[in-house]
């Protein structure tokens, strides 16, 4: 069996397969299921992340890659969700060790290179945690890559397509929706939701970080105007997205064997 016919994705795979493959790189894409407002499903996070990060390993390992990844990990941190009705939710102890677990899972396949593609922007401290905590760990590299549209650098064509800033279920997340799962959003719903900012501006001034409570922060779960969301803009910034992790992928599995990598 050619290795260019494999996907990588393990959910896919056989046990023929991923020893075919012989994979050298391991992905873990990490989700959320949470509200995203009255008109997107709470699997909003889960289905972007898995999608693109699923792509991107098929296309590198079309390429000849040996990029393995593993199943969409859909409960995260939604802390500051605790107002609104099923966001689902781990405590952060034990979603770092989730993590750390699936990073040590990869080590003892034999994979020391590991990307964590995520989808939920409450994870981000915490995961960034965990690739501290497993620092220390002689010859293990653990990247982490970043939330929604993201690396500007590459988005030149498509940086101004999203015309509305949104933290959660706006203009950006609609579109994504809109391309990827159009059957689960309520078209009818698509509008404008409030936002609220903190009473003492000061706090803003300072740069003073703090987890905001939802559902003082967005009232209906979701903000801003997202009355301008398409799928064909989210098409656009989907397809960048996918060429750049792919890339990444392939020169991550193509890079040679080094006691110093990645420098």
């Amino acid at each position: 069996m050619s290795k260019l016919n494999l996907s990588g994705i393990l959910e896919e795979m056989t046990t023929e397969d991923v020893k075919e493959l012989n994979p050298n790189v391991g992905v873990i894409p990490i989700g959320s299921t949470e509200p995203h407002g009255p008109a997107l499903p709470y699997g909003t996070d889960s289905f972007a992340v898995g999608a693109k990060t699923y792509e991107a390993t098929r296309q590198a390992n079309k390429n000849g890659a040996r990029v393995i990844c593993l199943p969409v990990q859909k409960i995260s941190l939604n802390n500051n969700f605790y107002a609104l009705p099923f966001a689902c939710r781990m405590s952060v102890p034990v979603f770092m060790a989730m993590v750390k677990d699936l990073i040590l899972f990869l080590k003892g396949e034999n994979i020391n290179r590991i990307i964590i593609t995520n989808g939920h922007g409450g994870n981000i401290d915490v995961l960034k945690a965990v690739q501290r905590d497993v620092a220390g760990i002689k010859g293990l590299f653990v990247g982490l890559l970043p939330l929604g549209p993201g690396l500007p650098q590459y988005y030149a064509d498509v940086e101004n397509l999203i015309e509305h800033y949104s933290p959660h279920a706006g203009e950006w997340e609609t579109s994504n929706m809109l391309f990827l799962k159009p059957n689960l959003v309520k078209k009818d719903k698509i509008g404008v939701n409030p936002m609220v900012d903190p009473k003492l501006s000061i706090l803003e001034d300072c740069h003073v970080h703090f987890v905001k409570p939802w559902h003082l922060h967005l009232p209906t779960s979701a903000g801003g105007d997202a009355r301008k969301s398409s799928a064909d803009k989210a098409d656009k910034i989907f397809q960048v997205g996918v060429k750049v992790w792919s890339e990444l992928f392939l020169q991550l599995s193509k890079a040679p064997e080094s006691e110093t990598f990645p420098f």
